[in-house]
């Protein structure tokens, strides 16, 4: 839960509006795709000059049309946490800007990628891992802002092994630290989800901050145990007397 009053948006956001392509405008050549959520695909881009640093462009298409206002809506509310809300274990925004075909948000590129689940990892490694995603989190709720899709795809790895919480379109602004949200309105990945989720109906009002600090500790448990498909039949006595072996 949120335990603090929220600090306003008092900095501006910027996004940029233009008609010719992104990447002429800003000199800039896709290298590699890196992959593709729900809103968005990802590209590792750099500068056509070959001097500069690497990045990564998240593009939101504004094709077909009955995609758009979804995809507009993540766009925008992505590019305002990430330009608004800092914090060193939050991915930040570079820069974000719309043209005809599609928005886009240039950001960090994280050469250890994210922390898709690849089997048992060791203990040591995943707590200071997940303290810094838990500290960003906490930050995100002083905000009282709810990332609302914690999981294991949604954190980035830099190459000093820090971790990095990203992808903020699903994220939920509520006015108050102790405001519950309509249960349709909070999202993830549903082996992320609490029990209070799965229980709901779409109108029930649930805490959005709870459901993100329970999808914290199902990613721990992921990545000490090694189980990815969390359900209810998971045996939790079984699988941490296997840890202590």
């Amino acid at each position: 839960m949120a335990l603090f009053q929220p600090t306003k948006f008092e900095n501006p956001y910027t996004i940029h509006k233009f008609e010719d392509d992104f990447y002429e405008k800003y000199n800039l050549k896709k290298v590699q795709f890196l992959g593709e959520g729900m809103a968005g695909k990802v590209y590792l881009v750099k500068p056509k000059s070959g001097r500069g640093r690497w990045q990564a462009v998240k593009e939101f298409s504004h094709y077909p049309t009955e995609v758009r206002e979804r995809n507009m809506r993540h766009f925008v509310m992505e590019a305002t946490v990430m330009q608004v809300v800092s914090h060193p274990h939050l991915v930040p925004c570079h820069l974000a800007a719309s043209c005809y075909d599609y928005s886009a948000i240039v950001m960090p590129y994280y050469p250890q990628g994210d922390l898709v689940l690849s089997g048992r990892q060791e203990p040591n490694r995943v707590h200071r891992l997940m303290s810094q995603v838990a500290r960003a989190v906490e930050h995100l709720h002083k905000w009282n802002i709810a990332h609302n899709d914690i999981k294991c795809e949604n954190v980035f790895v830099d190459e000093s092994d820090d971790a990095h919480l990203g992808d903020m379109g699903f994220a939920l602004r509520l006015n108050d630290p102790l405001e519950l949200s309509p249960a349709w309105r909070v999202g993830g990945t549903k082996v992320y989800w609490s029990p209070e989720k799965l229980a709901a109906n779409p109108h029930d009002n649930i805490d959005p901050f709870m459901c993100d600090v329970y999808a914290v500790g199902i990613m721990y448990w992921e990545l000490v145990t090694g189980i990815m498909d969390f359900t209810a039949g998971t045996d939790f006595v079984g699988s941490s007397r296997k840890l202590m072996i």
